[in-house]
């Protein structure tokens, strides 16, 4: 299942979707996934597409508004909201941090 999330963060990933991959029924589901990974199914797709995102930035020169596409978001505005959530700043500012860091 996790590779199915793997395979497709740039496309919409649906809770249903997962359950009927493991062959469970969606709450059930959800309990499960939870107990397993700590996070409920929707926060695991959106951690593992800010990473994603992450990796994009120090491997890219592709624009943050590529990179959110590439990800599987609306657009740079909900890869910003998402990543300063979960990271604590700016996508952009995380960016310039580490391609500006000396070696």
């Amino acid at each position: 299942m996790t590779s199915h999330v793997e395979a497709n963060l740039d496309a919409t990933i649906r809770n249903e979707d997962l359950a009927a991959i493991a062959r469970l029924n969606p709450s059930h589901f959800g309990r499960v996934f939870r107990n397993s990974f700590g996070v409920p199914p929707h926060e695991y797709v959106i951690r593992r597409r800010v990473e994603r995102a992450q990796g994009l930035m120090l491997t890219t020169a592709a624009s943050l508004s590529e990179i959110a596409l590439d990800c599987g978001l609306a657009d740079q505005s909900h890869l910003t909201r998402l990543f300063r959530r979960l990271v604590g700043e700016s996508p952009r500012a995380w960016r310039r941090a580490r391609l500006t860091a000396p070696a």
